[in-house]
């Protein structure tokens, strides 16, 4: 018989522990599949691109078509790149250097400079302002590489099971680059 009132106890109990059970962060958080279209929103493209948790910075196929040095001391480098799309036409673009990385040679020893420069992201419904580099991609299969940079800021889950998850339009306000 106490038995049965434990039984009976548990089951009333058991609705109101559901109910009152924490929702998980992960359910707010935006989920994006291993490859997405982005849309580099300040340059009006949308490009394929593939998420990859162990680049630290993100990378963006490019062909540097000019470095313009500071024209004044403490005035800052510049950039002139071409970015072809795979649909449209290439759009040349002039852009500030932040900063100068070493990146390592795919299959080889040994590193590489590239300049960093930042771009308007838009990624799983979000707007995100962030460093790229800018590097020689012909040779891979995906032009764009989302690094943790703009994974971290965005605070997306990746579904490596699954492609193209989003949409590559934004409605949320900017938010600020790593």
């Amino acid at each position: 018989m106490r038995y049965y009132y434990l039984l009976v106890v548990c089951i009333i109990m058991l609705p109101s522990l559901v109910v009152a059970a924490p929702k998980s962060s992960a359910s707010r958080r935006p989920l994006v599949g291993w490859v997405e279209n982005v849309t580099l929103q300040d340059v009006g493209l949308v490009m394929k691109a593939r998420m990859d948790t162990g680049a630290g910075l993100s990378s963006l196929h490019a062909d540097i078509l000019k470095m313009i040095e500071p024209q004044r001391q403490g005035g800052k480098q510049r950039v002139i790149f071409t970015i072809t799309p795979e649909k449209g036409e290439a759009k040349t673009i002039e852009r500030e250097v932040l900063e100068w990385v070493n990146i390592k040679k795919k299959g080889d020893t040994g590193t590489i400079a590239r300049p960093v420069v930042r771009m308007d992201f838009c990624l799983g419904g979000k707007q995100i302002e962030a460093r790229v580099n800018l590097a020689d991609r012909k040779g891979f299969l995906y032009p764009l590489l989302i690094g943790r940079n703009v994974l971290k800021t965005g605070d997306f889950l990746i579904d490596p099971s699954h492609s193209f998850l989003s949409h590559a339009s934004c409605t949320s306000p900017k938010t600020a680059f790593r």
